[in-house]
Order: C-alpha cells, then sequence, then structure tokens
C-alpha cells in the first residue's frame, strides 16, 4: 500500500515510474490509497495520466494487481473509498474522511468555508459510505487553482503558504490528525484497530490506546513516504527511497 504519490504535481519526486518499479518486484497487489495522481488541475493533468498509465503498466507486466482508491486529489479515479482487512480489524482509506472539511489546511478552504459548510449541512452523514460521497464533493469543491499551476514549483511554495493562518492550521492537523482518526473510527467503524492512511504527508505509526493510526507520507518533495506490507496476517512498513 502506497499513498500520495501526486503523479503530475510539479512538486511530485516521482518524474519517471522506473523510479518505483522497485517496490513492485516480488509483490501481488498494489493498492494506491488515494491522491496517487493529480486529476483536477488542467495544467497537470496530460503528465498525470502519462505516469498513471505508465505504473499500470509497470504492474501488468509483473503480474501484480492494480488497485486505487479515491483521495481527495483524484476523487474520480476510482469508485472505492475504503477497503477492510482481517474482517475489519483494518481500515484503508485515503485520510480526507476524517475532517468534516477532508482538508482544514486548504488554500481554498479560505474562500469557500461557507460553501463547504452549507454542503455540510446538506449531506449528515451516519456511514462509510455517506461520509465518503460528502468528502468527494468537498474535495472537488476545494479543487487546486489553475493560477497556482501556472506559476511554477517556487510560485506554488509561495502561493501554498499564504494566507498565513494556513500555517496555523498545517501544524494544529500534523499535531492532531491520528487523535482525529481514532475519533473517525470510533464514529464509522468502531470494529477497526488500525486505520492506514495518507492524505496529511506525515509518515509514521502512532498508537492511540487500543488502536493504531499508520499513515504512509508523500512522495512530495521535502516529504518522506512509506510503503506497508500486509501478508494476510501482519502489517510492516518500509520507507521508500527513489
Amino acid at each position: 500500500m502506497v499513498s500520495d504519490w501526486h503523479l503530475g504535481h510539479p512538486a511530485s519526486q516521482v518524474k519517471n515510474i522506473a523510479q518505483v518499479e522497485p517496490y513492485l518486484d516480488g509483490i501481488g497487489s498494489l493498492v494506491v490509497v488515494g491522491d496517487g495522481r493529480e486529476e483536477l488541475v488542467e495544467a497537470w493533468r496530460e503528465e498525470a495520466d502519462k505516469l498513471w498509465s505508465d505504473l499500470q503498466e509497470a504492474c501488468e507486466k509483473r503480474g501484480v494487481t492494480f488497485v486505487a482508491l479515491t483521495g481527495n486529489h483524484d476523487p474520480g479515479v476510482s469508485s472505492e473509498g475504503w477497503m477492510k482487512l482481517q474482517e475489519g480489524r483494518i481500515l484503508v482509506t485515503h485520510g480526507d474522511m476524517i475532517y468534516d472539511t477532508t482538508s482544514p489546511w486548504s488554500k481554498e478552504l479560505f474562500a469557500k468555508r461557507d460553501a463547504v459548510n452549507n454542503l455540510l449541512a446538506q449531506r449528515p452523514s451516519s456511514s462509510l459510505a455517506e461520509r465518503w460521497q460528502c468528502a468527494r464533493e468537498i474535495g472537488l469543491l476545494l479543487r487546486p487553482s489553475t493560477k497556482m499551476a501556472e506559476l511554477g514549483l517556487l510560485g506554488y511554495l509561495k502561493l501554498a503558504l499564504w494566507p498565513p493562518e494556513r500555517l496555523v492550521e498545517i501544524g494544529r492537523v500534523w499535531a492532531g490528525f491520528a487523535r482525529e482518526g481514532d475519533r473517525f473510527l470510533e464514529r464509522f467503524a468502531s470494529e477497526s484497530k488500525i486505520l492506514i492512511c495518507g492524505h496529511f504527508h506525515r509518515a509514521g505509526v502512532f498508537p492511540l490506546g487500543e488502536r493504531e493510526v499508520w499513515n504512509m507520507g508523500s512522495l512530495m518533495k521535502m516529504s518522506k513516504s512509506l510503503c506497508v506490507d500486509f501478508d494476510g496476517e501482519n502489517l510492516s512498513s518500509e520507507e521508500i527511497a527513489l
């Protein structure tokens, strides 16, 4: 399982699928847990589609089953938003369902908060399916600005850090997403003891009493990424080195 490769994004470390092909050798399935590619910004779409196709082809050549779950950057990539392992003990999902607004740090949320709140008021969620559908709609509403795509990497980074309140939200979410993940499981999948996700770009395993949150990080620049292996009984992880 991997997450947040953001193929096609100018800040993604993956420029050629050959960089990650060693991690496809000897595995049975590759599960991309959301934000595998950039789907919502037209300026990035052609490169994203090419790399995504190359990844699928590399899996096919090796007999690796390719599975994609949706994320907030690729809500149309699949009709699946989560999967359960070990009879529900493990829940795998991108992570955009954990917070009501999906991405509290999103630059677009600062401009569209009223629209997001209205959507949430109209779409109360009492199940995983309802929560996922709502998260997909919010993901489309908060699609990255085309203006950001036109600035290049340096300009993108400058704009992405504005307004300054975003830094406060980023810090708050980084410090608290695991606890929010625990609350999410309690509400929507109480039988699950392990949550495997991406979205927050903070790789690691976070114990929370009887539960654990495993985050796979990101292959964006200046980020660390993990691949998580499940052999039917046990989970393990290793850092992805390109």
